[in-house]
């Protein structure tokens, strides 16, 4: 399962990060990234201290765009 379908499930879907995770266990990695662009990037900055992890999600923001929650 890619980032933009789990991305489209949660934020065109309706699906809670909940559900995605009881849904798809092996992608929990996934689900998990995508439940974080909730976020605002600038609170983003201050909690993650993984550089990585910042990267990869600040990536993904940018390539699948802002969700409008």
């Amino acid at each position: 399962m890619t980032y933009r379908e789990i991305f489209d499930l949660k934020f065109k879907g309706g699906y809670s990060t909940q559900e995605l995770l009881r849904l798809y266990p092996k992608e929990a990695a996934k689900v998990r990234e995508v439940a974080l662009l909730e976020i605002p990037t600038d609170l983003l900055k201050e909690t993650v201290s993984e550089g990585k992890i910042l990267e990869k999600i600040l990536f993904l923001k940018r390539r699948l765009g802002q969700p409008a929650v």
